[in-house]
């Protein structure tokens, strides 16, 4: 049979498109969005890697508020030789008046062992006090704090350790307003800037706290001046760098030598939204302040 003259079929003569292996399942599936709803994709995009961001920023938050507990913890166990030592004298000197005091039946010595059991058990309660300041919970709660008392509690801690290094320690208190501060974390600060101060002077020396007010600026400054070695251009560049120490390990009384006291320092200070300033020389000491922001008074 001969073929029939027919016009080819439309399906026929159309011409052939390559569409790449598995096109067809990801269109199906949604993978890739038709041109119209690229706008609407690209979107939801943005929108989970805002919500990513955030997810990663309050990561790093609470291991940044994790890390300054342990380093706080860590400066607490370092003063526990101390501490103890300060307490168990304290506990001493009240059990020696008590037992003098039952022996001796006149009133001036009774008196005279009343009045140093007391005083004893004051110096113990300020012991205690401190510690205690220091070892609160790792909160961020900022409140009013004096200057003046929060000085006084840290060198409680450190008042015998400062005679036997033959360390004189001498105020310089102006007048000055509450800060806007958490005190345990304040606390930590100054501590390790005592230590620091004290560990600068091997053979004794002078150790200058100074508190001013800085009325324009809304600041308090507190300066912890020492008349130690003092430090060169270089390491001065690098104190605030985390693990950089120029000490071989620590001291005999177990403190410093980690490379983490002025690093954790700073960080500290920044998130009260203060400023820390270091001046020194070498074989003229060194004077660090920390300028912490004025309580805000109330409306009237």
């Amino acid at each position: 049979m001969q073929p029939t003259d027919q016009p080819p079929h439309p399906r026929d003569s159309a011409p052939s498109v390559q569409v790449p292996y598995g096109a067809q399942d990801a269109a199906a599936t949604g993978l890739v969005p038709p041109a119209g709803d690229r706008g609407g994709e690209v979107l939801r995009l943005e929108r989970q890697l805002e919500i990513a961001r955030l997810r990663h920023a309050a990561e790093v938050a609470e291991l940044r508020r994790q890390v300054l507990e342990a380093r706080k913890l860590a400066g607490i166990g370092e003063l526990l030789g101390t501490t103890t030592h300060e307490f168990n004298n304290a506990l001493t000197t009240i059990l020696n008046y008590a037992k003098l005091g039952l022996r001796h039946r006149d009133q001036p010595t009774r008196d005279k062992a009343l009045e140093r059991i007391l005083s004893a058990g004051t110096r113990a309660a300020k012991i205690t006090a401190s510690v205690l300041g220091m070892s609160r919970s790792g909160t961020a709660r900022m409140e009013p704090v004096n200057l003046h008392l929060l000085v006084e509690d840290v060198l409680v801690l450190l008042e015998r350790e400062l005679m036997k290094y033959r360390v004189q320690v001498e105020r310089e208190f102006a007048p000055v307003p509450k800060v806007s501060a958490n005190p345990g974390q304040i606390q930590q600060v100054l501590l390790n800037l005592l230590v620091n101060a004290r560990q600068a002077m091997d053979g004794g020396g002078r150790l200058i706290l100074r508190l001013s007010h800085d009325e324009p600026a809304g600041l308090v400054d507190l300066m912890v001046r020492d008349t130690g070695c003092g430090m060169t251009a270089d390491v001065m560049r690098r104190i605030f760098e985390p693990r950089f120490s120029t000490k071989s390990g620590p001291d005999e009384t177990g403190k410093g030598g980690s490379g983490l006291g002025l690093s954790a320092c700073k960080e500290i200070v920044d998130a009260h939204r203060g400023r820390i300033r270091v001046e020194t020389a070498p074989g003229k000491g060194t004077a660090i302040t920390i300028r912490l922001p004025v309580q805000p008074q109330p409306a009237a």
